[in-house]
């Protein structure tokens, strides 16, 4: 879990031309020194796959641990409390952590690249908002466990008169946002990042409060 926390919090796209992760797969298959110039084009990083799969493998050895533990209160007479057991550590609360909805969810490498591509495009894109929201959309829908995508959505409603839909996303990405603790995009802070989706929906609450007092 500790590594889950210091890889979302410290890897961006530099670490990609460096350790060569061109198949979004992270198995540091190359040392890029040469070719690796910090902090590069700061786009996001892509280690949502490798660290979903380390989600999965935790959380099915913290169901292995909740097994053991209720194996051996059923066998123990009375059924009541259980023994530390010296040298296994069981003293240690094992906390499963929310993202990918609870480590139960694999996110394949081949789709999390192509949201990282619509993602970059969309918040680079000149040709309207439109095709901005089409672009976000589908990052969405390959990557649904990040919160900047929802928050950019939440802002191309708002200026589309779209209020409920901008909140609502507004809320999602908070919602990501928060799971994590830190930011998929290292161009912002995850202050700033939490602080404009409240914004965002604390702007829609005063314009439905004035609209239909």
């Amino acid at each position: 879990m500790t590594t889950i926390a210091d890889f979302s919090e410290q890897f961006f796209g530099f670490q990609d031309v460096l350790v060569d992760n061109s198949n979004g797969r992270l198995e540091f298959t190359g040392h890029n020194v040469e070719g690796s110039l910090w902090p590069g084009d700061g786009k996001p990083g892509l280690w949502m796959n490798s660290l979903s799969r380390m989600g999965a493998i935790y959380s099915l050895i913290v169901r292995e641990e909740e097994i053991l533990l209720e194996k051996r209160r059923r066998e123990k007479s009375g059924g009541e409390g259980v023994a530390i057991e010296a040298g296994r550590d069981e003293e240690i609360e094992l906390v499963v952590p929310p993202v990918f909805k609870g480590c139960t969810r694999v996110l394949d490498a081949g789709e999390q690249m192509v949201a990282r591509e619509m993602y970059w495009e969309a918040v680079s894109c000149t040709d309207g908002l439109e095709r901005a929201e089409e672009l976000l959309v589908g990052c969405i829908e390959k990557n649904p466990f990040v919160g900047e995508p929802h928050v950019v959505l939440s802002q191309v409603y708002l200026s589309s008169g779209r209020f409920e839909e901008g909140e609502r996303e507004a809320m999602e990405g908070l919602t990501l946002l928060l799971e994590w603790g830190s930011p998929w995009d290292k161009r912002m802070s995850w202050e700033g990042l939490t602080e404009d989706a409240k914004g965002i929906s604390e702007e829609v609450q005063h314009w439905l409060s004035d609209t239909f007092p």
